[in-house]
């Protein structure tokens, strides 16, 4: 699965950025799309998986879970309320630790294993792309406060999303499609790299690996940032015969998902784990 990394300071998470490389894992983001699963049962899965993540902190010896009435900054702000189709697991607990000595033990097994050394009052998170399948984002946060020079408290929280729908429209059907221009711009160049090809079987590709997509939640992915890609590539599929569905997909400098938008209107946006780009490539012959 591909894991970007964030850095939260007073309980606000402040992306850092997400490569376009899977990290170690088991499941590729591009993993078959459980489409007609029933719904209970994606429920149940990504409630399991939440439980896991948060399950994976591994705390200080003498850990113990508190319910405080009221908890310290930066921990005073509430959660955003959850939108249909998430769920969500959140831990409080103390430790008899300081904050930069348990960092490192706490979260050698979770998505944050990345992360180096924080500063008391400071945490990390994580966003999961697709990390199973039939599951479209996990998120995944750590938050330590210092409350005594003995005793540190953790905040720990993970939620995930299934499924947001798919449009039919978005099943790009190759057979629809009489050719496929491809154009490719690289990244501080005006000069546009055009290719157009109506092999079927370049075509059948292209179709197969957007139709082979995992949803990208925008309410996750409008707050991300990242390191531009060197290129930005457009396919345009045209219609085999007249009246017949058109589409365009653009994948942009940010290679975190990708838009399509079939005769004129937008479809839901897709995780861009990379395939589609080397596709692309291929095809245009880009070097």
């Amino acid at each position: 699965m591909r894991t970007c990394l964030a850095v939260a300071v007073a309980a606000g998470l402040f992306l850092a950025g997400c490569g376009s490389t899977p990290s170690r894992g088991t499941v590729a983001v591009n993993a078959p799309h459980a489409a007609m699963a029933p719904a209970g049962g994606l429920r149940e899965r990504a409630q399991a998986l939440v439980r896991r993540l948060v399950n994976e902190l591994s705390p200080p010896p003498g850990t113990r879970t508190v319910q405080l009435a009221k908890l310290p900054p930066p921990l005073t702000y509430p959660p955003a309320p959850l939108q249909a189709g998430w769920v969500r697991v959140q831990r409080t607990l103390e430790a008899p630790a300081q904050p930069r000595s348990a960092w490192a033990g706490l979260l050698a097994h979770t998505p944050l294993r990345q992360i180096g050394t924080i500063t008391p009052g400071a945490g990390a998170g994580a966003i999961l792309p697709a990390p199973e399948p039939g599951i479209d984002v996990a998120r995944f946060s750590v938050t330590l406060v210092q409350l005594s020079g003995t005793t540190i408290l953790i905040a720990v929280g993970a939620e995930a999303a299934w499924l947001p729908t798919r449009t039919s429209a978005e099943h790009l059907d190759p057979a629809a499609f009489g050719s496929v221009t491809i154009s490719a711009q690289r990244w501080a160049q005006t000069r546009v790299v055009t290719r157009t090809f109506t092999a079927r079987a370049g075509i059948s590709r292209l179709t197969a690996i957007v139709n082979a997509g995992v949803p990208a939640p925008m309410s996750v992915v409008a707050g991300m940032h990242c390191a531009p890609v060197a290129t930005v590539y457009i396919l345009r599929f045209t219609p085999r015969v007249a009246g017949g569905p058109s589409a365009v997909v653009t994948l942009g400098a940010c290679p975190h998902a990708y838009g399509i938008t079939v005769s004129g209107q937008q479809q839901p946006s897709l995780w861009d784990d990379g395939k589609l780009r080397m596709a692309a490539a291929a095809l245009a012959e880009v070097r």
